[in-house]
């Protein structure tokens, strides 16, 4: 019995101990965000910034705000169309809080989504009462679609990195940049034209000994038998490949906006390739939300083709503010009002 107990209270303390490290691993980086944060704003002059913030108007913040609402309103359409020709039965207004709460874990995790990407897959499986792999097929086919937009659009803009950074010049690094886009576009396109051809594939072989191969096999399964669905639907996949452009499009869209005041003759073709570079390297697993690696991108990209330090600053403070900041607060807000709206009624 002492055994027991000594062995348990090991357990206990081996259990907080690592609870410890990972709250001071949280702190820790935490506090290397503030300091890089505050590092670059000690470079920059406070007199230029708190000029170039005078120079956004507050009708254009206005302006970006709605943009952003919109933005936001239209990824849920899309979410909303993709679950219910996948037969996933869900209202929009749960669908945006399924959305809201994915925005707000995307916001505290880091790189490419993941944990926003389970918590849908997650609230959509218990709102909805669709089976588990239904709803995380839901989740991949928004997910091909979306990539898949991203993808075509960085083919057309990548190019005008080449021209600003040096060191992109070179011939091998533009051949190793473009081959893994095309690259990952081809196995979604792939994964997308070759769903009669998997299906039929797993249907001849023998069912799986272990449990999660098991599941892995039912979730392939259900999502290449929901894109063979969307794909007799050809008006469907045009609705959802315009949509998903036109979501991606809106973000440097915003930013042009923004970098006009401050430069009224930049070129969009930059300013798109700023944009999707930041938020290409905002998806590496590094800072929750891509804190910190999307802002030094996008302002030393700005730098280099020919704004001043603190113009750049603005801008990223602003774009990031619209973008992120305020998308996980009206998120907040939603999930609020949506909880406090079921506890009445539930009531």
């Amino acid at each position: 019995m002492l055994s027991t107990g000594r062995q348990a209270a090991s357990a206990v303390h081996c259990c907080t101990s690592n609870k410890g490290n990972v709250m001071e691993k949280k702190w820790a980086l935490t506090a290397l965000i503030a300091v890089l944060i505050m590092a670059a704003l000690l470079r920059i002059d406070a007199a230029s910034l708190a000029a170039s913030i005078q120079q956004v108007p507050l009708r254009l913040i206005l302006l970006l705000i709605g943009l952003q609402i919109v933005s936001q309103l239209l990824v849920n359409a899309q979410w909303y169309r993709i679950a219910n020709i996948a037969d996933v039965r869900i209202s929009f207004r749960d669908m945006l809080y399924v959305n809201c709460q994915g925005a707000v874990v995307d916001a505290i995790t880091p790189g490419v989504k993941f944990g926003g990407e389970i918590t849908r897959a997650v609230r959509l499986n218990k709102i909805s009462g669709c089976g588990t792999e239904a709803a995380a097929a839901v989740v991949a086919l928004q997910k091909i679609f979306s990539i898949s937009a991203l993808l075509a659009i960085q083919l057309f803009t990548v190019g005008h990195l080449f021209g600003m950074i040096p060191r992109l010049q070179a011939v091998h690094m533009q051949v190793l940049i473009f081959g893994v886009l095309l690259l990952f576009l081809l196995i979604l396109a792939g994964v997308f034209f070759m769903a009669p051809q998997i299906m039929q594939y797993l249907q001849k072989r023998e069912e799986p000994q272990h449990t999660w191969l098991r599941r892995v096999r039912s979730f392939v399964y259900t999502l290449a038998e929901h894109i063979y669905v969307i794909r007799g639907n050809k008006a469907s996949i045009a609705a959802f490949t315009i949509l998903s452009v036109a979501i991606w499009v809106l973000y440097p869209g915003k930013m042009y906006l923004i970098a006009m005041q401050f430069a009224p003759e930049i070129s969009w073709a930059y300013i798109a390739a700023i944009t999707f570079a930041a938020y290409m390297v905002a998806m590496l697993p590094i800072f929750p939300g891509g804190l910190g690696g999307f802002e030094a991108t996008m302002a030393g990209l700005l730098v280099v083709v020919g704004f001043a330090a603190s113009d750049a600053a603005v801008i990223t403070i602003v774009f990031r503010f619209v973008t992120f900041w305020l998308v996980m607060l009206l998120s907040l807000l939603y999930c609020a009002i949506y909880r406090g709206r079921t506890f009445v009624r539930s009531g």
